[in-house]
């Protein structure tokens, strides 16, 4: 499955990949409205450039109605909008995380790719995060910083922020993201 937004291609069999495989198990409901098995699968990674790999296993723009067949609605980019849901895992490369720009993060004067501000960004959107393996801290606009470990939980609302693997091993972290508005 190929699905293009801007500059993120999901599922690009020519990119080079570190080989992140999520098994994905999904319920639905079958003609008679009863619970059936309607996936289990691996989920392959996809790289992107200055990030690492991730695994889209959930993308929805709008809210799920049931019963439902369990189809992914399989909506594209990484950022849902108001009310869309994405839920991906991760797998991040050591040192400071600066993917390509993408409409929907929000970047200020100073923010360009490469400068002392590089990953820095801010998107419309509520992101619920697990650390699954290795370090990682999150650095505010501010400067303020906070180091997590495997197990450690983040939500982070909206604000303007930037990752880094801390060490010389991956992370990778599980996020369920949720579209929200700006006021």
């Amino acid at each position: 499955m190929k699905t293009k937004s801007e500059n993120v291609t999901m599922n690009n069999p020519d990119e080079k990949r570190q080989g992140l495989k999520v098994r994905t198990v999904v319920t639905g409901h079958d003609a008679k409205g009863r619970s059936v098995f309607v996936q289990d699968e691996k989920v392959d990674g996809t790289p992107i450039p200055g990030l690492g790999e991730l695994a889209f296993l959930w993308n929805a723009d709008e809210p799920a109605t049931y019963p439902s067949a369990g189809n992914n609605p399989a909506a594209p980019g990484i950022f849902p909008p108001v009310g869309g849901i994405r839920y991906i895992i991760g797998t991040y490369l050591p040192g400071v995380i600066a993917p390509e720009p993408t409409p929907e993060m929000h970047l200020e004067d100073g923010d360009e790719p490469g400068g002392a501000n590089d990953g820095f960004h801010t998107t419309d959107t509520t992101d619920f995060g697990v650390l699954l393996s290795g370090n990682m801290a999150l650095e505010l606009d501010d400067g303020a910083e906070v180091l997590l470990s495997p197990g450690d939980v983040l939500i982070e609302n909206g604000t303007r922020h930037r990752w880094r693997v801390v060490g010389d091993v991956p992370a990778t972290l599980a996020s369920f993201i949720i579209g929200a508005r700006r006021r």
